[in-house]
């Protein structure tokens, strides 16, 4: 994650943004049990990182592009899906407390998946804050999963096989009057190497479906 764009203005590259961990934003996480699965940040502290204000039910874009280049969003190679998180900041994002609020994998009329729609929108991924939740501070965690070496699980210790994990969380303020407080996973523990959607064949010659890891997203309204 680059930069943050809300309510269609782009903010300064990093605003808002944990700083980035393992190297810079082009090194993935490989290990999905791995505490750098919560944030991929170097400070878990959030008096290291701005927070930006959004209203509920409001529009935030954030925008992918790998360290480094001009205009480059992430290699055309590295298909998968899209999904965006978020957690109440007071919790750190340790426990049961991430709830999804976007996913996209796989559109098996159009032949594309997310990364590729991603890559042709420039790198950004537009998501609604639900209206309905409590108003306060929140962690928005914005993933990326490549599949292009998911044709067999990850094995602890290697880095030559299964999916990769391209992640970040922003700091942001929400402003409203709901009063939910959606049910949560834990990250790490809501991925298992194993899981279907993280052993994935792509070069498949015919794929009709793709089983999203995760949980359901969240729809406002349902609690």
């Amino acid at each position: 994650m680059s930069n943050l764009l809300i309510n269609s203005t782009k903010l300064d590259e990093g605003l808002c943004i944990r700083p980035h961990g393992v190297s810079d934003r082009n090194t993935p996480v490989w290990d999905p049990s791995s505490d750098q699965m919560r944030c991929r940040t170097t400070s878990m502290d959030p008096q290291d990182t701005a927070i930006c204000d959004i209203q509920a039910g409001k529009n935030i874009t954030v925008e992918f592009h790998k360290s480094g280049t001009t205009g480059k969003v992430i290699s055309d190679s590295h298909k998968g899906p899209c999904l965006v998180y978020m957690s109440p900041m007071e919790y750190n994002g340790e426990g049961p407390v991430w709830f999804k609020i976007y996913e996209d994998g796989y559109d098996a009329e159009t032949k594309q998946w997310c990364v590729t729609k991603l890559i042709a929108n420039d790198g950004k991924l537009s998501v609604n804050i639900p209206e309905d939740i409590k108003p306060g501070p929140y962690l928005l965690r914005a993933e990326l999963i490549a599949l292009h070496n998911a044709r067999s699980e990850y094995k602890a210790g290697s880095s030559g096989s299964g999916a990769q994990y391209y992640l970040n969380c922003a700091q942001v303020q929400v402003y409203g009057s709901g009063s939910a407080t959606p049910d949560g996973v834990s990250i790490p523990g809501v991925y298992k190497a194993d899981d279907p959607g993280l052993v994935f064949n792509i070069y498949n010659k015919t794929i009709d479906s793709y089983p999203i890891p995760g949980p359901t997203v969240y729809v406002a309204g349902s609690q």
